[in-house]
């Protein structure tokens, strides 16, 4: 279990980029060999990457472990999951897609009345166990370990077999040009499957996404419904292609929670 401060510094990292060890140092009134200490507890369970004096991201091109991913950004991934739960009616058949937000969304949905879940997304399924008022349905695949989930052409055959009311997915990262990305391209093939299989698709995302870097195109803005994210960043080109698209877009920010 990482502490709240441990938790700040995660958040720091995922929204602005590279920290300096002496800069955090200042901004929570602490020695720099503390900071250190949060640091090297971090970088010990993957969530983050050390370097001479300060703290990045994981190597760029692969995602972090979806545990570390839950802890980023949570107050913001919670409003957005509670948003997405009250756009979703009694009776629907849902497709819940890879990623921590997501799992956000199934927490959500634990009261909703006669639902049918279908997931490959592992912490989905044991979150939804108990909620005896849902029908879920786990895909078969290949089990990763670090993201908690199941991936294959299994995975694909299996939501096709269903077609839903709504789909809810995630991304490794969001373009201004390219749209939805991801770190590999067996989710990808899986969120296209999940687009492609439903009436309407929900895309659930805060705004660090828009500063990460991911190298797989998974599909455009204009294959979803509607796009649930804290904040829009003040950035002509997102502003632009968040306009050219037909989605709708939520703001699920303090004051609209």
């Amino acid at each position: 279990m990482i502490s709240s401060r441990q938790r700040d510094i995660l958040a720091l990292i995922e929204n602005e980029g590279t920290q300096f060890i002496e800069d955090l140092a200042r901004r929570y009134g602490l020695t720099t060999q503390t900071i250190r200490r949060d640091i090297n507890a971090l970088c010990d369970l993957g969530y983050a990457r050390r370097f001479h004096g300060g703290v990045d991201v994981p190597v760029e091109g692969r995602n972090i472990s979806v545990n570390a991913r839950t802890q980023l950004n949570s107050v913001a991934k919670r409003r957005i999951a509670k948003r997405v739960a009250a756009d979703i009616g009694p009776d629907s058949t849902v497709f819940l897609g890879i990623g921590s937000s997501v799992q956000f969304v199934a927490e959500a949905l634990r009261d909703h009345r006669g639902l049918t879940v279908v997931t490959n997304n592992i912490h989905v399924a044991l979150i939804l166990c108990d909620a005896s008022n849902i029908e879920v349905h786990l895909t078969g695949g290949l089990l990763r370990h670090d993201d908690r989930d199941v991936v294959g052409a299994d995975v694909i055959r299996f939501f096709e077999k269903f077609y839903a009311t709504h789909a809810v997915v995630g991304a490794g990262a969001l373009s201004p040009v390219h749209g939805l990305m991801d770190f590999s391209y067996s989710e990808a093939q899986i969120t296209n499957a999940i687009i492609e299989n439903s009436k309407s698709c929900f895309l659930a995302a805060d705004a660090s996404k828009w500063t990460r870097n991911a190298s797989v195109r998974v599909a455009p803005f204009n294959k979803l419904t509607r796009f649930y994210t804290d904040r829009l960043p003040d950035d002509p080109g997102v502003v632009a292609a968040c306009a050219a698209s037909s989605m709708d877009i939520v703001v699920c920010d303090e004051e609209h929670s």
